[in-house]
């Protein structure tokens, strides 16, 4: 007879059970561990170890395991071929299990996110010169209403077709990653299946207007029934992936099919506007023969306009005219290409952080973005004879001062990508942050100095305070000068014996550890708060 599931089976088969035909990560301490079926797959795709752990009804579980600290290179690699993921993180501390339900309380998980090929936001597991878009599409009344979004910039439109032409609009988005209605007949091929609920009109619409906090959409445009009911379908899936927490989404555009030029997917295979035929990818397509855009957000600007042709004649001549006002002064082109050059890709910064996985990095570049947007604003700004276009996007590169203003002042010049070791506050910015840094810099500096006593106490030019993080600070000499410190008198508590090494604590030693401790967790804790206001 097989014996009972484990505690920490049943929490990871009822885990997986939510998780339905994703990928399970599973952490545990340093890992994301994967078992069963999952392993399997994993292992071969990844070309990693398949090991067991234990059995399951009497059968040896399959198990394979990736670092916590690199998972983002592996989930590129498993998104890549076709895999969908769920991360199941570890939602209290072991010190909170333990109180909750005693010394062998096993720690709480939950699914805190899926990762699926439409909803990336990393700046490791996105192209930066190609759009990665998400798409919903239904049926309302015999018309089609497709809703899509590249969620690691927030844009987003809604279309309305009929369904002949549904194949023609796929085939211009070319999304990631597409969601319909279960059980609907025209469901295009490799389709999320979702709850036909989710793709109601009336809910879509309330979905949008608060999403964005209005009481009526008609500021955005005028939208029909299937376009509000894609809508509702795609934010009830973003809801769901990121489990109730939504990422960036900007103000829906409603796109017209007449406005742009509809292909099929053959004509537009034929065309190699975005990939070469045969596979080959972005080599050898049109827009490798003509992108020379120096920002990962041009080239993508670029590739939607080759994949949807404008057909108005006027918005056409605008474009061209804005086109011919730059070729002709080669020196303004230039300046514009140097300082474009240097910026970062602002869109996806604000993505992350609005998804909750910004880092300070992502913060400075919001204010670097900002700042050079504005100088490019003034700049051209002061140009005589400019086209109409150019006059209608000025105003959107300015308006930013409050906001840069407060990051200038709030962030230190290069922030980190990490914000867990803190140092990203600038000095000056947080009176009471700057004062927990003094006290635990002022605690290093008596460590030095308690060194230099130790050093004059004992006689030994060798010992030295080390720290790591398994037993904090103590005090290290060599094997040879072990035993002056052994002694019952000499102040010093034995802690380990090393090869060449002996390791001892002392009672000044540890109250001034505990003093780094504390002042450094009082600003970590500090900083983040400072960082979330």
């Amino acid at each position: 007879m097989s014996a009972p599931a484990t505690p920490m089976m049943v929490q990871y088969l009822a885990l997986k059970a939510e998780a339905e035909d994703c990928l399970l990560f599973y952490r545990m301490g340093d890992f994301f561990e994967l078992f069963f079926d999952d392993a399997r797959t994993a292992a071969q795709i990844l070309d990693i170890a398949l090991t067991s752990r234990g059995e399951h009804l009497g059968v040896p579980i399959p198990m394979c395991g990736v670092p916590v600290h690199s998972a983002e290179g592996y989930l590129a690699r498993l998104i890549k071929a076709g895999c969908r993921v769920a991360i199941a993180e570890q939602t209290e501390t072991p010190e909170e299990a333990k109180k909750r339900g005693g010394s062998k309380a096993l720690v709480a998980r939950g699914i805190v996110r899926f990762v699926t090929a439409g909803t990336l936001t990393e700046e490791a597991l996105l192209e930066p010169r190609r759009a990665n878009v998400l798409a919903a599409v239904c049926e309302v009344r015999g018309s089609v209403g497709i809703a899509a979004c590249d969620i690691s910039t927030g844009r987003m439109e809604l279309e309305q077709c009929a369904l002949e032409r549904l194949g023609a609009a796929l085939a211009r988005l070319g999304a990631s990653e597409i969601v319909a209605p279960e059980g609907w007949e025209l469901t295009p091929p490799e389709t999320i299946a979702r709850p036909p609920r989710d793709f109601s009109s009336d809910g879509g619409e309330a979905r949008l207007k608060s999403v964005h906090g209005v009481a009526t959409l008609d500021g955005f445009g005028q939208f029909d029934r299937a376009m509000l009911a894609a809508a509702g379908g795609l934010i009830a899936y973003l809801d769901h992936v990121g489990r109730g927490r939504l990422p960036l989404l900007l103000p829906p555009v409603a796109i017209s099919g007449e406005s742009r030029l509809a292909m099929d997917e053959a004509t537009r295979a034929s065309l190699e506007i975005l990939s070469a035929s045969g596979g080959g990818g972005r080599r050898g397509s049109l827009i490798e023969a003509v992108d020379r855009c120096v920002t990962g957000a041009g080239s993508r600007l670029l590739a939607d306009d080759l994949s949807a042709p404008l057909t108005d004649a006027a918005t056409i001549e605008a474009r061209l005219a804005l086109v011919q006002w730059l070729l002709a002064d080669p020196l303004l082109r230039g300046d514009l290409r140097t300082v474009l050059r240097a910026l970062p890709d602002i869109g996806r910064a604000l993505g992350r952080v609005v998804a909750g996985r910004g880092s300070p990095r992502d913060l400075g570049q919001l204010r670097d973005g900002l700042t050079e947007a504005r100088r490019i604003h003034d700049h051209l700004a002061r140009r005589a004879d400019k086209p109409a276009l150019l006059e209608e996007l000025l105003p959107s590169l300015s308006g930013h001062g409050a906001l840069t203003d407060l990051y200038a002042r709030a962030l230190v010049a290069a922030p980190p990508t990490e914000r867990g070791q803190g140092g990203f506050i600038a000095e000056g910015y947080d009176h009471a942050l700057d004062e927990l840094r003094r006290i635990s810099g002022d605690a290093r500096r008596a460590i030095a100095a308690l060194e230099a006593k130790y050093r004059d106490q004992t006689g030994i030019a060798a010992l030295k305070i080390r720290h790591n993080g398994v037993l904090g600070y103590f005090v290290e000499v060599p094997a040879r000068h072990g035993d002056v410190l052994m002694s019952p008198d000499s102040g010093f508590t034995h802690r380990q014996t090393m090869a060449g090494a002996v390791r001892f604590n002392a009672l000044a030693l540890h109250e001034e550890a505990s003093r780094i401790a504390e002042a450094g967790g009082h600003a970590l804790a500090a900083e983040e708060a400072t960082s979330r206001n």
